[in-house]
C-alpha cells in the first residue's frame, strides 16, 4: 500500500505538492535542515549538486527541487543514469544538467562501477577510487542487493568492477559557463572523492552558503583535515546522518 501510494504521489505535481507541504513532515537532521533553508531563502534556492545520479535514488534534495522550484545544475557524469535524471527531471523549468564528472583539471578520466547492472543502488556506488566499491563487495552489500533483484553474480569477482571514461570538468568552469554569481547550496555526493570536489571550488571567485558532502568514507583523517579546511575558509561544520553540513559563518 506505502509503494503504492508513493507511486500515486509522485505521479502528480498537486499531490506530490500537496504531501510534502503539509502531510510529510522532516524527521532526519539535513531533511530539516535543507527545509529551513528553502524557508530561509522563500524558496529562492540557486544549488549546484555534483554527484546527482538520477535525481531520486537516495536523493536528499528531489523534494526541494520539485516542492519549492529550486534551481540548478544537477551534475552526474555516468552516460546510462544521466539519461535517468533528465527523464526523473522533464518539464521542470530553471534546472540544468551536465553529464560531466567533476575534477581539478578538465579532460577524461575513469569511473569505476559494478559492471553487471546499472540499477540504482549499484550506480549510487560508482566512484574515481576503486577500492570504495571493493571494500562494497568485501562487506557483502553488492551480493545482497543483486540477490535482492535476482541479478546473475558472474562467478569471477573480479569482474564484478569495470571501469567507464567519463568527461571530466572544473567547477569553475561550469560556473563561468551559466554565469553563475551566488550559490546557496553545494550538494555533493562522490563516494568518497568529496574532499577532492571541495579543493576545486573557486572560493576566491564565489562562496557558497552551503555545503553539504558525504563524508561516511573518509577515514579520520581526512574527515579532520576537510572539516579543518573549511573552517579556515569561514565556514562552520555539523555532522549529519553519514553527512557534513558546512555552513558559511
Amino acid at each position: 500500500m506505502k509503494i503504492l501510494l508513493r507511486r500515486i504521489v509522485f505521479k502528480y505535481d498537486i499531490l506530490f505538492n500537496f504531501y510534502y507541504r503539509y502531510l510529510d513532515k522532516p524527521k532526519k537532521e539535513l531533511s530539516i535542515f535543507l527545509n529551513n533553508l528553502s524557508k530561509k531563502h522563500k524558496n529562492e534556492v540557486f544549488f549546484i549538486q555534483v554527484g546527482a545520479n538520477d535525481g531520486q535514488w537516495g536523493d536528499r534534495i528531489y523534494t526541494f527541487i520539485r516542492r519549492d522550484r529550486w534551481r540548478g545544475i544537477l551534475i552526474e557524469p555516468q552516460k546510462v543514469i544521466f539519461k535517468r535524471l533528465l527523464n526523473n527531471h522533464k518539464n521542470r523549468k530553471n534546472l540544468f544538467f551536465e553529464n560531466v564528472a567533476i575534477d581539478s583539471i578538465e579532460g577524461e578520466r575513469s569511473l569505476f562501477k559494478i559492471s553487471f547492472t546499472d540499477s540504482q543502488w549499484a550506480s549510487g556506488i560508482s566512484s574515481f577510487i576503486k577500492n570504495d566499491i571493493q571494500k562494497m563487495i568485501d562487506a557483502g552489500y553488492v551480493e545482497r542487493m543483486a540477490k535482492a533483484e535476482s541479478i546473475k553474480l558472474p562467478i569471477n569477482k573480479d569482474e564484478w568492477i569495470c571501469e567507464e571514461k567519463v568527461k571530466v570538468q572544473t567547477l569553475k568552469n561550469i560556473i563561468e559557463k551559466y554565469q553563475v554569481k551566488k550559490i546557496d547550496l553545494i550538494m555533493i555526493d562522490a563516494e568518497g572523492y568529496d574532499f577532492e570536489i571541495i579543493k576545486t571550488i573557486p572560493f576566491e571567485y564565489i562562496k557558497p552558503g552551503v555545503i553539504v558532502y558525504e563524508d561516511s568514507h573518509f577515514n579520520d583523517e581526512i574527515k579532520n583535515e576537510c572539516q579543518n579546511y573549511l573552517k579556515n575558509l569561514g565556514y562552520k561544520t555539523t555532522p549529519a546522518e553519514g553527512n557534513t553540513i558546512a555552513e558559511l559563518a
